[in-house]
């Protein structure tokens, strides 16, 4: 199909001139503008307008459907995915989650403790007003409160000559877990879905001939 050229205007002390030509791109009648050499007429532009076609086609196509995954294909595979209903494919990644060995759990050390409910006697002082007299007193009341206690095992102590001189503790110690244990987990390989298939809508072209 020959292009129509709709305009010409030349660029004051520039090598070129900006033109407007009609093209066909998908069922649209497009006006696309442009830079063409300066010294270019008649019959000399015309060529020149009608053996570029391929690249106005899909210069407007790419602006119509942005975001194609055809965008920097070539006109023919252009327009294929327009046929084939302007859809993105479907993109997936495979990842994989290499094999970790089992962990046995860390143990450690620590004395025993042992918590317990005391009651306790606390006392307050305050100085109230009493028939014109001021007159400090004291409230004990009792409360109840946890007390963590260290275990430890009395052992009689003696000195260089075996004589007993006293007591000697020591601290009662149990073991617990530190971090547990972590069981083998096998290599796995599967494959998700990056991009979901998707329409590309088309965007009207701005100049378009009636």
């Amino acid at each position: 199909m020959a292009l129509t050229i709709t305009d010409t205007k030349q660029v004051g002390g520039k090598d070129y001139q900006i033109i407007s030509v009609q093209v066909a791109a998908d069922g649209d009648n497009c006006i696309f503008t442009h830079s063409v050499p300066k010294d270019l007429d008649g019959d000399d532009l015309q060529a020149y307008v009608d053996g570029r076609e391929d690249f106005y086609k899909r210069e407007l196509l790419r602006n119509m459907y942005e975001g194609a995954d055809c965008y920097d294909a070539d006109l023919e595979t252009f327009e294929a995915w327009i046929a084939g209903g302007a859809k993105n494919a479907e993109q997936t990644e495979t990842i994989t989650t290499p094999a970790q060995p089992a962990i046995d759990a860390v143990m450690g050390e620590r004395q025993v403790i042992v918590e317990s409910e005391v009651d306790e006697e606390v006392s307050t002082t305050e100085i109230v007003e009493v028939d014109g007299k001021f007159v400090e007193k004291t409230t004990t009341e009792t409360v109840t409160k946890t007390v963590s206690t260290p275990q430890v095992t009395k052992h009689k102590l003696y000195n260089d000559a075996g004589e007993e001189i006293g007591e000697h503790e020591v601290p009662v110690m149990e073991s617990y877990e530190v971090s547990p244990a972590v069981e083998s987990v096998a290599e796995k390989t599967e494959t998700v879905v990056t991009r979901a298939e998707s329409v590309v809508e088309k965007v009207a072209w701005k100049d378009t001939a009636e």
